[in-house]
């Protein structure tokens, strides 16, 4: 889960994992409705490499997330089922405000993100991933589709516990179509 690549470019952003830019190669070659990747376009069996590493996530009536599904390899990473789970139950108090007004800003002014973020639990070293998400035309509740990019890896982290964010190291706009949303206030 190491293999990385500087020099990956699309959408205009680059991206630290080879698998982060195929699966932005991917979704931005869907075909858009109000700029946004249309979810009956996506056909799973055109990226079967990048699915165990894939999570779809749901907005909830009360404007929280919930994790409709996440791919196996990263729940064997994490240690923990996260589908069903929402999504103050997995990254802790530190980083699920944040996250959630940067979901909402994707959905509304449709735009795809790429952060690097690290995250801890407990005592263990922090692990550092690239995530790229984007938001899917089409379903309703509004649900936003992300690939998860492990850039260094502690030895174990089969843990079964809440992962706390540690420092975010970048977060950057993919323009769709309607440029991005305003992503400057958000920290943790």
């Amino acid at each position: 889960m190491s293999e990385r690549d500087g020099g990956n470019v699309a959408g205009g952003v680059s991206y630290c994992h080879e698998q982060s830019k195929q699966f932005a190669d991917y979704i931005l070659a869907l075909p858009r409705q109000n700029g946004c990747p249309m979810r009956n376009a996506f056909d799973p069996a055109a990226i079967p490499s990048l699915l165990p590493r894939i999570i779809l996530r749901e907005r909830q009536a009360d404007g929280t997330y919930r994790y409709r599904l996440a791919g196996t390899e990263l729940q064997t990473y994490f240690g923990q089922e996260l589908t069903g789970k929402s999504l103050d139950s997995w990254v802790g108090e530190q980083a699920v405000g944040p996250l959630q007004t940067a979901f909402d800003r994707m959905v509304e002014h449709p735009c795809g993100q790429v952060n690097v973020i690290n995250l801890s639990y407990g005592s263990d070293l922090p692990t550092l991933l690239e995530c790229v998400t984007f938001p899917f035309a089409g379903p309703t509740p509004a649900q936003l589709i992300t690939h998860v990019a492990v850039l260094n890896s502690p030895l174990d982290l089969q843990q079964v516990q809440t992962a706390q964010a540690g420092p975010m190291n970048r977060l950057e706009g993919i323009d769709l179509g309607a440029g991005v949303a305003d992503f400057s206030d958000i920290t943790w």
